[in-house]
């Protein structure tokens, strides 16, 4: 930008046979004329006349140019920082302005009009990109330009009527923003990459899985297919035949080996029952003639083979015939026997179950006790599998409620096989999800353990809560439900932390059923001893199962104390 341009010059000082020649030349000119007593007028002659003269009101006469100007430059020496004000950016103008007011101009005597126009367009600019990233050029450049799309008065008497900013970071801006759209390129490109690894490696997992699946059904097609074989030598030749019908002298084969590997057992085992009856009556252990009532033929053969002279059979006697001899273990060939005794009719013997269901509160208010409670469920596990006795009459299932039930268990016989669950909290406290839970499991669950055989026992469920539910006004509809549900079973209940005494007696079956955590009782010892409850109590279930007698016996713990009993 050049670095003058005056908008104002004295009349006064032109010569006068120049007058004329001067007013041609500048013809987009004011004249403000100041009088001596220092009023201004403005108006287009210039030369003062006679009357003015006369009264001496010539003053001075000033030319103030009032065409329009247009100027580029760059801004250069004023910084223009970016909003985190470690980078600056670059700014191109283009300016067109002119006096409205030469009057104005005249009276504050602005001698230039670039530092008025350079100094509001620049302060305008720098404030505007002050608020823009380095890599909001465009932003910046477009709020700017839309400041000048209507003419833009100044107090000094001019006006700007164009301004045109182009904006952008300077040189050290621009190699931060490369490398910066670089970065963000390689990222993107290996997140594309990462994501195609991805997906290749799900396919391959997908298509291991489908082979696995594939084999896993033809061997249960094949398992099928066998389960009406018989596992004698037929039978394997047979199955053999069908997956090798090629191979039939090789079957042959087997079944003659086979046939020959019999014949010698056989023949040794003929040999050792001769070696034993022998050595019996060497030893005096039987006489010849009771072989030969034990045995008949086959003693009588055995022993003229072992060169043994059995006694002739005396002739039949009058009277009653004399009593067989007993071997050790049930009455002797030839005499009568009752039927074959049948199963164990012992208690405990009938394969009878009891469902029993573990309800734990997994809301947000039992987060201070989901370590506690996993803790105790671990060690059912533990103290389950270490009692296969116990184990055998229970089936267990673990389900987690907040506003919905979750199964966390299905119900199953607790073996080392078993995955312990896991319980996390989250969501608000609902009694209702618990009992609909029960009543949405109990009927499936139940009728199965019939339809597998053996009693299955009235279900009892352990419910735990930790603070006053949040649907109050539903539960006791939802537990109305289950208690009147077929298989309704028997609640033991348990409120740890914040939970109420006289919510946890309706909740529980029987006062005696009912328990709370005592005061003063930290938080960790309080899941600690719900472990130790429910530990004995299924233990002590579990075996009066398994012995015909179920009884449900609760023994409160040091840290619990009776629901009813609490202030």
């Amino acid at each position: 930008m050049p670095s003058h341009l005056p908008l104002t010059f004295s009349v006064d000082s032109v010569p006068k046979n120049k007058h004329r020649q001067w007013w041609d030349d500048h013809r987009n000119v004011a004249i403000v004329h100041v009088a001596a007593d220092g009023s201004y007028t403005v108006s287009t002659r210039a030369t003062p006349t006679i009357w003015e003269k006369v009264l001496n009101w010539g003053g001075t006469r000033l030319a103030v140019d009032v065409g329009d100007h247009r100027r580029q430059a760059a801004v250069v020496s004023t910084p223009l920082p970016c909003s985190d004000q470690a980078h600056r950016f670059e700014a191109r103008l283009d300016v067109g302005f002119r006096v409205h007011d030469p009057e104005e101009v005249v009276r504050r005597n602005i001698p230039d009009a670039l530092p008025i126009i350079y100094g509001h367009v620049t302060h305008l600019v720098r404030t505007t990109v002050r608020r823009f990233a380095i890599d909001e050029a465009d932003r910046a450049e477009a709020e700017i330009n839309r400041a000048f799309l209507q003419p833009v008065r100044l107090p000094e008497g001019l006006t700007i009527y164009l301004c045109r900013v182009h904006i952008e970071p300077d040189e050290a801006a621009r190699e931060y923003i490369e490398s910066l759209a670089r970065y963000r390129r390689e990222r993107e490109l290996g997140q594309r990459e990462h994501e195609k690894r991805m997906a290749h490696t799900a396919s391959d997992e997908a298509v291991k899985d489908a082979a696995l699946h594939a084999s896993l059904e033809r061997d249960r097609l094949r398992a099928d297919a066998l389960s009406g074989t018989t596992w004698d030598i037929d039978g394997l030749i047979k199955q053999h035949l069908t997956q090798h019908p090629e191979d039939t002298d090789g079957a042959a084969r087997l079944r003659l080996e086979w046939e020959n590997t019999q014949a010698a057992r056989w023949a040794l085992g003929n040999q050792r029952h001769d070696e034993m009856l022998k050595f019996m009556v060497e030893k005096d252990l039987f006489r010849a003639p009771d072989l030969m009532s034990l045995l008949g033929g086959q003693a009588a053969g055995a022993l003229q083979s072992l060169g043994l002279q059995a006694a002739a059979p005396s002739p039949p006697a009058l009277g009653p015939a004399p009593t067989a001899p007993v071997m050790w273990g049930g009455p002797a060939a030839g005499t009568a026997a009752g039927p074959a005794a049948g199963p164990s009719s012992a208690p405990g013997a009938t394969g009878a179950t009891m469902p029993v269901y573990v309800v734990l509160d997994a809301s947000q208010s039992a987060a201070p006790f989901t370590a506690g409670l996993n803790d105790a469920l671990r060690s059912l596990h533990t103290a389950l599998t270490q009692s296969p006795d116990v184990a055998a009459g229970v089936r267990l299932s673990v389900i987690g409620y907040a506003e919905r039930p979750d199964m966390r268990l299905p119900l199953t016989r607790v073996d080392w096989g078993t995955d312990v669950p896991h319980l996390t909290a989250g969501g608000e406290l609902h009694l209702t999800a618990a009992f609909e839970g029960l009543v949405d499991l109990l009927p499936g669950d139940v009728d199965q353990l019939k339809h597998a055989g053996g009693r299955v026992h009235r279900p009892v469920v352990f419910l735990v809560t930790t603070a006053p539910p949040q649907d109050h006004a539903r539960w006791p509809d939802a537990q109305q439900v289950l208690r009147a549900h077929r298989y309704a079973p028997t609640v033991v209940a348990c409120g740890l932390g914040s939970a109420e005494a006289r919510t946890v007696l309706r909740i529980a079956s029987s006062p005696e059923l009912a328990f709370v955590a005592a005061p003063g009782v930290p938080v960790p010892d309080q899941a600690a001893q719900f472990s130790v409850l429910l530990q004995n109590t299924l233990l002590h279930l579990g075996r009066g199962v398994v012995a015909g007698r179920p009884d449900l016996v609760t023994e409160c713990p040091a840290g619990l104390i009776p629901a009813r009993s609490a202030g």
